[in-house]
């Protein structure tokens, strides 16, 4: 979870500079991750999902 949050979200594209932006930026990445992790979900059910290689 924590690496696709990273490869998808950019979880790590962050240098840190001041606690109140990395916490802003890291709360925008995971919400960015969940609604990405949701989506997929509902794409996977509906049977329209591409494989995107592996993982």
């Amino acid at each position: 979870c924590f690496q696709t949050s990273k490869n998808e979200a950019g979880l790590d594209h962050y240098q840190v500079r001041s606690y109140r932006a990395w916490y802003a930026h890291i709360t925008l990445s995971m919400l960015a991750a969940a609604y990405l992790s949701v989506t997929r979900a509902r794409e996977a059910e509906k049977g329209d999902l591409q494989p995107t290689g592996p993982g």
